[in-house]
């Protein structure tokens, strides 16, 4: 069944919104009265981005955070080894999420596979939020018929490439903090102190050395470029920690 999104006013009026699985929007709407809700607007969240050739490629904004894949990979693995059915074991999934766009795409990989699509076909619509050494672990699981064992091994990697991540990203902050603080000192010295020391070499009326003039083209540098050399850093930064959070980093 398609995963619908749903607004909704509850008893006390205020709005609350979420996602439903049902056969079409009327039948969400009466899962809603019966929850003691009114029904704003329901979409059905699966529709969207469909290919030439019929195959769904859908964008999630956001997508999932490598924690949230370890999470969720481990929480399939460990229902599927219980012996519970794979879709039942996403449904189990999705009812505890507490994202909706999360929800939201659990439900949307187990229509898929209610559709008859296998487990590695539905990942396949989100190629952002599933890596490719993703999904054709899954597929390479299904084909030889233990999925439950390649579940395991594929929620031991992905928890150890989180944990490798955040080693990782705590071993930069210390040394990228220091940086940062070495320009903003040698910044505020260009900008404020060496002006007021050239005055005094200019009175000596002598051919100051090499590299304290270098100092001074430099402070006249940044008094005129401030700005930009600001604006420089701060995208360098911003690039930085989108690396960080690239999910190929």
């Amino acid at each position: 069944m398609p995963a619908y999104e749903y607004k909704a006013l509850n008893e006390s009026g205020r709005e609350v919104k979420g996602v439903l699985e049902g056969d079409n929007a009327r039948q969400i709407r009466q899962q809603l009265r019966e929850k003691k809700l009114t029904p704003l607007s329901v979409s059905e969240g699966s529709s969207r981005g469909r290919s030439a050739s019929g195959s769904k490629k859908k964008t999630v904004r956001g997508g999932l955070s490598t924690a949230e894949l370890a999470l969720i990979t481990r929480q399939i693995a460990t229902l599927s080894a219980s012996g519970l059915p794979l879709e039942e074991a996403l449904s189990a999934i999705a009812s505890q999420s507490e994202r909706q766009k999360t929800k939201a795409l659990i439900l949307s990989v187990r229509s898929r596979i209610l559709e008859g699509h296998t487990f590695a076909s539905a990942l396949s619509d989100y190629p952002k939020v599933f890596p490719e050494i993703y999904r054709a672990t899954v597929a390479a699981g299904e084909q030889s018929g233990h999925l439950d064992a390649v579940l395991e091994r594929l929620a031991d990697y992905t928890e150890d490439r989180q944990s490798v991540k955040q080693t990782v990203t705590k071993a930069l902050m210390y040394p990228m903090a220091l940086v940062i603080a070495a320009i903003a000192i040698v910044s505020l010295l260009l900008a404020y102190v060496v002006p007021q020391v050239v005055g005094v070499f200019d009175s000596l009326d002598q051919e100051l050395p090499a590299l304290t003039r270098m100092l001074i083209m430099a402070s006249d540098f940044l008094r005129a470029w401030g700005l930009g050399v600001l604006a420089v850093i701060v995208i360098v930064f911003i690039l930085f920690r989108r690396a960080l959070r690239n999910e190929a980093f």
